[in-house]
């Protein structure tokens, strides 16, 4: 799920849509009788999203042994993170910024600090299938363990995303630690919908970012780890399964002579928003990049003194800066199958909200949005409204007042912005 971000690049959960949620639980084995908990949950806000969580990572086992070298039994030893994070949403990058409490304890002795974590995601273009990421994270003070001192694990590091074929995406990811030399990680996930997806638009071509239910299998190499175990403690493999808003994932990581850890987590998204596509675990990436809402634009009724030109002018100014907002994934008006579906529905005298819903229904998209534009004696007047193709309700409705027709791509632009945000 795309809480994963939270932990890795803050600025990755900026994905969620006003209104909706996500929540995290996970667990990681670890070698030697460790273990790592984390939990984090998000909220949805206009442009972007708050979340909180909290990682928990144990020791247990551990033997201490007197002056003589003698067993005087064992203890335990934590390391626990409390965080908030905001995650902004721009037209072209997103960016976010955590906050964290961390406490460690070893033995008998425990210390607290605190830190940051920054971020930055660089979209790629509509028509291309690279993105960027940027992250610095542990940026705090050191942590004081009775007379010992022992400095965050600070670390600054870049990823790139690239959607090579549809439903396949290769992962880059290099990092720059404080404790460490730098190091890569590369990473490749494939995934195989259970259900055929519906159509997309010429203008925005399906990488595989909007397989809503699906099998994702994933493999990686940790560079890092090659370094220090050889190249049987440097492959790592997983797969995760899909639901609509519910995911399951599992990863495996193998340290040669050491052993295995494994990774399982479960992820849920609740309310109205766009929801994430399942993640590989690339740390400093992205966490998840969003699943496009399916959208099929119904051409705009012309009102009075209207012509169907102009009308049909405005719904294509709008469909062009809803793509540009990165949110919505339109069903190509040009495209045979939307044609004759937008035929049928002209002749089954529907109203045209349940037209605009049957139209989705008939193309697999999602969303309808419908609208209209009329003269008004100060200008014109564009309406909009998006309808939910399975239940008919209205999701978002919203209106412009344009004094002349040269302000009528502003006036999309607007409303393209204010409909990604809802």
């Amino acid at each position: 799920m795309a809480p994963d971000a939270f932990f890795c690049n803050p600025a990755g959960t900026a994905y969620l849509s006003r209104g909706a949620s996500s929540v995290l639980i996970g667990y990681e084995s670890l070698l030697e009788g460790a273990g790592r908990t984390a939990i984090a949950g998000l909220k949805g806000l206009s442009h972007g999203a708050v979340g909180l969580g909290a990682l928990y990572r144990y020791e247990s086992g551990l033997k201490k042994y007197d002056i003589y070298g003698d067993s005087a039994g064992g203890f335990e030893a934590y390391d626990a993170a409390f965080i908030g994070s905001y995650g902004a949403r721009f037209e072209s990058l997103d960016a976010g910024l955590a906050v964290k409490y961390i406490r460690s304890k070893l033995y008998d002795r425990s210390a607290g600090s605190a830190a940051l974590d920054l971020g930055v995601i660089i979209k790629g273009g509509e028509n291309g299938g690279t993105d960027l990421s940027f992250f610095a994270r542990n940026f705090g003070r050191t942590l004081k363990l009775g007379s010992e001192s022992a400095p965050l694990p600070f670390e600054f590091g870049g990823a790139l995303n690239w959607r090579l074929i549809p439903r396949l995406n290769f992962f880059i990811d290099g990092r720059l630690p404080s404790d460490h030399s730098p190091y890569l990680i590369t990473a490749g996930e494939y995934a195989i919908p259970f259900a055929a997806a519906p159509k997309t638009s010429a203008v925005t071509p399906d990488y595989g970012a909007a397989v809503r239910s699906g099998l994702f299998l994933r493999g990686g190499l940790n560079f890092k780890n090659k370094e220090d175990l050889g190249w049987m403690g440097a492959f790592s493999a997983g797969f995760g399964v899909k639901f609509r808003e519910t995911s399951f994932d599992y990863a495996f990581v193998p340290y040669g002579d050491l052993g295995v850890t494994h990774r399982f987590t479960l992820g849920w998204g609740f309310g109205t928003g766009a929801s994430a596509a399942a993640p590989v675990d690339v740390g400093g990436r992205f966490g998840a990049r969003v699943e496009k809402l399916s959208l099929a634009v119904a051409a705009f009724e012309p009102g009075d003194g209207v012509s169907d030109t102009l009308a049909r002018q405005v719904s294509d100014m709008l469909e062009a800066e809803l793509v540009k907002t990165g949110v919505f994934r339109l069903v190509e008006r040009t495209e045979m199958g939307f044609i004759l579906a937008e035929k049928k529905i002209d002749y089954s005298g529907l109203s045209q909200k349940d037209g605009a819903a049957g139209l989705a229904r008939l193309v697999g998209a999602r969303a309808a949005l419908f609208g209209g534009v009329s003269k008004r004696e100060h200008g014109y007047l564009i309406t909009l409204s998006m309808v939910d193709s399975e239940t008919g309700k209205i999701l978002s409705s919203d209106s412009r007042v344009v004094e002349e027709d040269y302000l009528f791509k502003q006036a999309a632009r607007d409303l393209a912005l204010k409909l990604s945000a809802r």
